[in-house]
């Protein structure tokens, strides 16, 4: 379909222009743009098809002259013409396109373009014709649904080109795999399959838990000496070692009752005794678990009041939260172990849930108050 022109024969000579950014036409095919002329556009158009048949380009050059072929039948002065950027793209590549325009342009005294493309690079392309010489018109080329299919393919090429060259993800997406592979590697060659394997989910759980925990923001504040970066840090790491050792010592309080003696005998057991098990180890190790994760949000609490930050609202709505869940949880251990209620705990729910409803709009006004009272002052 030709699209519809602004008066086209107001423009002494109109360009029908195929540009390739990315510059498929000469990675591909080996030629040097800019290329003008039909006889010329159509050999570099049959080389690029044949090189890659599923390249859009070709296809997009080979619509700029069925477009240049239907204006010159209709009389109009034109010219067709491919220009092609950098296989790296980016400004470099806009400086190439735009550089081999304004060639053809002072060349052939082109006074308005025709852009014709795949349509994935058009907001990078207009611009740079648009700073020299009206487009009056844009052709987007569309080869069944491979539009789609193309910027699904450009967005995720930005997603891997972050992945591997910035720092802040390339440490796990690259990093971390790598290192897994050498040690794999490294220890089944010498036959140490097992070791291999428990090594690395070791570094997987250990890489899991710095971005989990956000140890490496932590690190980087704590190297800038920031007291901020102190604080979290502490607290964090207390949190982290409470919390060990909270489920080591409920691990040890379940291993010491006779059901998990049988469980270990008999591991089809598990099912009979699996949730005893688990709530005599909740039981024991609820209590520091509690003060472990008391510990980080306190933490977070003075990090968030040192920097003056608005997340000391959330801070201490999760510390209520947390006293709050305190009693169902230890009741909820008690009833796996078999001495607890259910009323008691769907009691306590209750109770927890009503007083969320109180408590939590409060802190929410009271806080918010309090920080537009400092404002002020």
């Amino acid at each position: 379909m030709v699209p519809e022109l602004h008066n086209p024969n107001n423009y002494t000579k109109i360009l029908i222009l195929a540009a390739d950014r990315d510059d498929d036409i000469g990675s591909k095919t080996g030629l040097i743009t800019p290329i003008v002329g039909r006889d010329a556009c159509f050999k570099a158009a049959s080389q690029l098809a044949v090189s890659d048949p599923e390249e859009a380009d070709a296809n997009t050059i080979f619509a700029a002259i069925r477009q240049y072929d239907n204006l010159r039948d209709k009389g109009s002065d034109c010219e067709v013409a491919i220009v092609a950027g950098k296989t790296n793209g980016g400004i470099e590549a806009d400086q190439k396109l735009g550089e081999e325009f304004r060639n053809i342009s002072s060349d052939h005294h082109i006074k308005g373009v025709v852009l014709v493309t795949d349509g994935v690079n058009d907001k990078e392309i207009l611009p740079i014709l648009q700073s020299e010489i009206p487009v009056i018109s844009v052709k987007r080329v569309v080869v069944k649904h491979s539009k789609s299919m193309e910027e699904s393919y450009a967005i995720l090429g930005r997603y891997l080109r972050m992945l591997i060259y910035d720092r802040r993800y390339s440490r796990y997406a690259l990093g971390v795999p790598g290192l897994l592979l050498l040690i794999f590697g490294s220890l089944t060659y010498f036959r140490f399959e097992r070791e291999a394997f428990l090594i690395s989910i070791g570094i997987l759980g250990i890489a899991a838990i710095i971005r989990g925990f956000e140890l490496d923001k932590i690190a980087s504040d704590f190297t800038r000496l920031t007291p901020e970066g102190y604080v979290r840090l502490f607290s964090t790491l207390a949190s982290i070692l409470t919390i060990i050792v909270a489920i080591l010592q409920g691990y040890t309080i379940a291993s010491e009752t006779s059901e998990y003696s049988k469980v270990i005998a008999d591991p089809n057991l598990i099912m009979s005794y699996g949730s005893y098990l688990l709530g005599v180890m909740l039981e024991g190790s609820i209590d520091l678990i509690w003060v472990g994760i008391t510990i980080s949000l306190v933490g977070a609490l003075l990090y968030h009041r040192l920097r003056k930050s608005i997340a000391i609202v959330r801070d201490v709505v999760a510390l209520v939260m947390l006293g709050l869940l305190y009693i169902p949880i230890r009741e909820f251990s008690l009833i796996l172990s078999g001495s607890g209620s259910t009323v008691n705990l769907i009691s306590y729910l209750l109770i927890g849930l009503a007083s969320t409803f109180i408590l939590i709009p409060f802190i929410y006004k009271y806080l918010r108050s309090k920080k537009r009272t400092s404002e002020d002052e």
